[in-house]
This record gives structure tokens, C-alpha cells and sequence, in this order.
């Protein structure tokens, strides 16, 4: 199994791509959350959309979901195949009827043709349920839906993704966009041999408002034990203090990839 961060940057980073990741393994090329950015990231890897496999959303801000409707037209188009489109049934509708219908749901396959289309026009949309194990057909992938604190209102989830049985198992875990939640990190971090941790770099103290992702400082103050399996990311366009001198694994970086 092989995860390559395609991005590491903040919802508005114009350096640092958004922060989404690849997951290969196998015949299996995953997208875990796809932004604006996300392809032309995969192509300095060697890749091209027409690779994606399977994409897995975790929630709907425009950094995480922005890239569908490309995939969308240039799938059914141009590369006439099908990736498979995985999240929830709630989120799926959302993810359909507040975002990507508008550009969507009306296309001229012929002239004057004007059917209406729904997701499944598009994509093999696989339902599949948080706070279990979901297995990926053809493969030896499961992932896990951790439900996040991250916006008020808003479904989002963490994803911990494991490859192989017993001793063989090979585990991370993806946090998506959470606030702080020491807790979440402690329950994944006991079979996680590596966490991937959004992390707002700027403090904004009592302004809890504009705190939508666990800060640098926060983070901080975690167990030795727990900081040094963390890699951080979706951090702003600034300068970064010194991760592994505070204990953590360090600042994941653009195209970073990690072998398991």
C-alpha cells in the first residue's frame, strides 16, 4: 500500500495544492477527498485522472469535492469509463442536490437532447455506512468512517484505512478535517503505525469560531508516544515551526509519499 499526499495546504493555500491524498494498492488507485487540484498533483506522479479507480469523499467543502464534476465529464466523455464514488447516503445527496447538480443534471449528449441526470449518470455511486469496517470490492482494502467534530452542522469523517490480516495488517489513519479531539486520535492510534492530521498553523485563542481544525498548539500538547506517528497537513501558506522539535513525525510535503 502506498499513500501520496497530492496536496497539503489550507482550504485557500495558493502554494501547497489541497490537501487530498492518493491510496494505490494493487489495481486500486483511491482518492481520498479530490479538489481543484488534485489531477494536475497526480500527474507530476506519473498518473492522469483516467487512472482514478475509486474516490472517497469526507466531507463537502469546495477543497474536498471540487474536482468531481471534471471527473464527471472527462469519465463519461472522453474516457467512457466509470470511478466508483464512495460516501454516505446523506452525504451523497447533499454532495449531489447542493453542489455538483447545478452543472450537472442538464447535458446535450445529442443536440436538443435535455434528460435530466442524476449522479449515477456519472458515477458507480457505492453507498456504504460510517462507524464500520467497508471493504473495497477486488481488494485488500477496508476503510472505517470516523464520524469529526469539524464544522457545526456539517457531516464530515476521519478514514482509517488498513491493508491485510493479524501480523501482515498495515494501518494509517487520515483525519480528514477535525478540531481537536484527543480522544478520536487515541482510540486510531493504537493499531495506526502512521497519522495524517490537519493542522491550522495560526492560534486564534478564544475565537473558537475561527478554529475549524486542531491548531499546531493544540496538537502540541498530545502524548510523546501519540505526536511522533503524526504527520501534519492542510497547514497555511507561512512559515512552519520545527514539527520534529516538538515531537512530531513532521510537516507531511507535496507529493510526499509513504510506503506501508
Amino acid at each position: 500500500m502506498k499513500v501520496t499526499f497530492l496536496g497539503v495546504g489550507s482550504t485557500l493555500s495558493r502554494i501547497n495544492a489541497n490537501s487530498n491524498i492518493l491510496v494505490e494498492c494493487g489495481g486500486i488507485k483511491m482518492c481520498i477527498d479530490c479538489g481543484r487540484s488534485a489531477f494536475a498533483s497526480a500527474e507530476q506522479t506519473g498518473l492522469s485522472l483516467k487512472d482514478i479507480t475509486h474516490v472517497l469523499i469526507t466531507h463537502l467543502h469546495a477543497d474536498k469535492i471540487s474536482g468531481l464534476e471534471e471527473i464527471a465529464f472527462m469519465t463519461k466523455f472522453v474516457f467512457k469509463k466509470r470511478v466508483k464514488l464512495l460516501s454516505t447516503q446523506t452525504m451523497l445527496d447533499r454532495l449531489w442536490h447542493c453542489s455538483l447538480k447545478g452543472g450537472l443534471e442538464y447535458i446535450e449528449e445529442s443536440p436538443g437532447d435535455l434528460k435530466a441526470h442524476v449522479l449515477n449518470n456519472y458515477y458507480d455511486v457505492i453507498e456504504v455506512k460510517s462507524e464500520r469496517w467497508e471493504s473495497i470490492a477486488d481488494s485488500t482494502l477496508e476503510f472505517y468512517l470516523h464520524p469529526t467534530n469539524h464544522i457545526q452542522g456539517m457531516e464530515s469523517y476521519g478514514v482509517e484505512v488498513k491493508e491485510g490480516q493479524g501480523d501482515q495488517k498495515k494501518q494509517f489513519f487520515f483525519s480528514g478535517g477535525s478540531k481537536f479531539d484527543p480522544e478520536l486520535l487515541k482510540r486510531n492510534a493504537r493499531h495506526s503505525s502512521h497519522i495524517f492530521h490537519d493542522c491550522q498553523i495560526a492560534d486564534h485563542g478564544d475565537q473558537h469560531n475561527l478554529q475549524w481544525h486542531a491548531t499546531y498548539s493544540q496538537l502540541r500538547e498530545l502524548p510523546s508516544d501519540l505526536k511522533k506517528k503524526i504527520w501534519l497537513y492542510h497547514y497555511e501558506d507561512s512559515d512552519l515551526p520545527n514539527a520534529q522539535e516538538d515531537g512530531f513525525a513532521g510537516f507531511a510535503q507535496h507529493l510526499q509519499s509513504f510506503e506501508f
